[in-house]
């Protein structure tokens, strides 16, 4: 299998989208112009199955040498200007336009790559987990509830001889509470 690379570099394979082929890899999308729905009449489309043979990639200003990737969508550089695509045509950056565009870079396009790798890993490993447990080796086993009786410690004699044994040492506890009482206000003669 031959790899195709797109114009800026771009593996045609993981950059580029087969199932959308007129949307252009996010890291070159400024080198390309917008086409019209009803056929292509702007001078750089993307063409998913061109990349590598005709690729328009900054048609008119430059032309497949010219596309530069980087983090925010490319750009075409033609005899030293900088050339980006806004919808049909190209419009050259100036002065303050260049350094908006470079201090707008960010990880925006890194996220991106990070949480497509997780979803994608994510995917591997439950794709895993079902098929083993298809195969019968289901590595989440199901826990099974064990219900169990509530294990008695003392007979049904042994908890009436406690609560008598209680009810006794409060009764003595508060005679004696009583008797201290009456000692000293001498109500017993």
């Amino acid at each position: 299998m031959v790899n195709v690379t797109c114009c800026g570099d771009q593996d045609r394979a993981t950059e580029a989208s087969e199932t959308h082929p007129n949307r252009p890899p996010n890291d070159t999308r400024n080198c390309y112009t917008r086409g019209n729905t009803r056929g292509n009449t702007s001078p750089a489309p993307f063409d998913w199955n061109q990349c590598g043979l005709n690729d328009k990639a900054c048609n008119g200003v430059g032309n497949c040498d010219a596309c530069v990737a980087d983090e925010t969508g490319g750009y075409c550089d033609y005899d030293g200007s900088i050339w980006v695509a806004t919808g049909t045509q190209f419009t050259e950056l100036k002065g303050r336009q260049i350094i908006d565009r470079l201090s707008s870079r960010g990880g925006r396009r890194t996220d991106l790559r990070i949480r497509r790798r997780e979803r994608d890993s994510e995917r591997k490993m439950e794709n895993r987990i079902r098929e083993m447990q298809i195969m019968g080796r289901d590595p989440l086993p199901q826990r099974t509830r064990v219900i169990s009786t509530p294990v008695h410690t003392q007979s049904f004699i042994g908890s009436y001889i406690n609560i008598i044994m209680l009810g006794l040492g409060i009764l003595l506890l508060t005679s004696s509470f009583v008797l201290e009482y009456a000692k000293k206000n001498k109500l017993l003669k």
